[in-house]
């Protein structure tokens, strides 16, 4: 197949997406392109992989899928560590939130009314029907959805802005933009899922109206207008339908507010004057935990390790075991290389909370950076059954491994990690390779045989319908 784009600084990102007769194309089709998509994403693009901002993500993505009424909900989530407000749901159950999107949304209910709106657009179908409707042999969407993030994510901001003017980014915007009607529908799916999960229906007319203001104001047009046109009709029609709907729901969250806060610190440089902001504001809110929460990781970056432990304590003597207070703190005592401190916090809150993915995920981080590999594998092991399309978890598991001197489970895991990551190839390679070590260990090596006919099938795949 070729590329969509012919030239240009992102021909490499451009992956060659499956051809598909327009009446042929089937849920289970669509999964197995959203699969190929997501590899090549990982693949081409910087991926946010912070456990805990992970989980908050696929917590609220299957309230919200339950709500929708989907059907046994397979989601998967990326997160991109772009500032760009942007979001996107592809066919296979895969959403994706650009970080700036965390920044842009002033409470919870904004931040799920775009998720309900893109699984609105998953729930009707939009993409095949678009497809059908315009007659096209290529899953044109995809390719051009994995173009304009490799674009925005591979610019500057005042680079990602020429783009709007020039041709690629043109055919970009049009292969993405959905019809009105079909973002209509969209509206109307995703506000009634919002109503379902418990959230407030005006968040989403307050946000795509907000959202529209500024852009007109400030002459510039964020990617997820690009690819979700608004007008003032549709905005009209949404704030209509809203107040036509009960009123009741939640708004905010405290939980939002600090997975928020956390983000800002993940994808910001440090900056003395966040500090400061955040002491200005307890100086008029002392009992206001994000501010606190932020001023403790504002600390953590600017490498104040001792003032940032005072602030984070007087958080966890409040709320002793709360899991975003808990990783907070251990990070900075990872961030002041004092990992086995980190490791001691970590393991504390586990004997508390033993099934947080996010606890067992960050305490395994620190078990290997302390060389205690047997630790890590004993909540990766576990995990890699629980979540084994998690690159997260292969690459703590690969290095576990490498400290346990298990050459085997070094290969397999990086196996599982680059496969994920859009390098077949080579994963191929090391699982034959651990198949090899394997010798004698004939359970194991039925296990790793079986994945490495599935992992063969999919690269068939692949190659078959380029």
């Amino acid at each position: 197949m070729a590329l969509l784009l012919a030239s240009g600084p992102v021909t490499s990102a451009m992956a060659e997406l499956p051809t598909l007769q327009p009446s042929s194309v089937t849920p289970p089709e669509e999964r197995q392109l959203g699969d190929i998509f997501l590899r090549k994403l990982r693949g081409n693009t910087p991926v946010m992989d912070d456990p805990l901002v992970q989980t908050w993500l696929e917590n609220l993505s299957y309230r919200l899928a339950f709500h929708a009424g989907m059907s046994r909900p397979d989601l998967q989530i990326v997160v991109i560590p772009d500032r760009r407000i942007n979001a996107f749901a592809v066919p296979g159950g895969i959403i994706g939130v650009n970080a700036g999107l965390f920044l842009y949304a002033e409470n919870e209910s904004e931040f799920a009314a775009v998720l309900a709106h893109e699984l609105g657009h998953v729930q009707q179908r939009h993409y095949a029907r678009t497809v059908e409707q315009a007659g096209q042999d290529n899953w044109l969407y995809l390719g051009a959805l994995l173009a304009s993030i490799a674009l925005a994510s591979s610019s500057s901001g005042d680079a990602g802005m020429a783009l709007g003017a020039s041709a690629q980014a043109a055919m970009i915007q049009q292969q993405l933009s959905y019809s009105r009607q079909h973002e209509r529908e969209a509206d109307r799916v995703g506000m009634q899922t919002l109503l379902d999960a418990g959230y407030s229906p005006l968040a989403m007319p307050h946000f795509f109206g907000r959202l529209e203001r500024e852009s007109r104001q400030v002459g510039f047009m964020p990617d997820f207008l690009l690819t979700h046109p608004l007008t003032q009709d549709r905005i009209a029609d949404s704030l209509g339908r809203a107040r036509n709907l009960p009123a009741a729901g939640e708004t905010d969250s405290l939980a939002y507010r600090l997975v928020r806060m956390r983000l800002m610190a993940l994808v910001e440089d440090a900056d003395p004057r966040s500090v400061e902001n955040f002491r200005l504001k307890l100086k008029d809110h002392p009992a206001q935990e994000e501010a606190r929460f932020g001023l403790a990781l504002a600390l953590k970056n600017l490498k104040q390790f001792e003032q940032a432990r005072q602030e984070i304590s007087v958080l966890l003597s409040a709320h002793p075991g709360a899991v975003d207070y808990v990783v907070a703190r251990a990070d900075i005592e990872l961030a002041d290389n004092k990992p086995e401190a980190a490791l001691a916090i970590l393991q504390q809150a586990l004997a508390l909370t033993p099934d947080s993915v996010a606890l067992r995920l960050y305490a395994a981080h620190a078990a290997n950076l302390s060389l205690n590999g047997e630790r890590a594998i004993a909540w990766l092991e576990p995990l890699s059954r629980q979540r084994p399309l998690d690159p997260v978890v292969w690459e703590l598991l690969s290095e576990a491994c490498l400290q346990r001197k298990d050459s085997a489970g070094v290969l397999r895991s990086r196996a599982e990690y680059r496969f994920l990551s859009d390098q077949s190839e080579k994963a191929v390679k090391d699982m034959e390779q651990a198949i090899r070590l394997a010798k004698g260990n004939y359970p194991l090596q039925a296990k790793l045989q079986d994945r490495l006919g599935k992992m063969r099938e999919m690269v068939v795949l692949e190659k078959e319908v380029k």
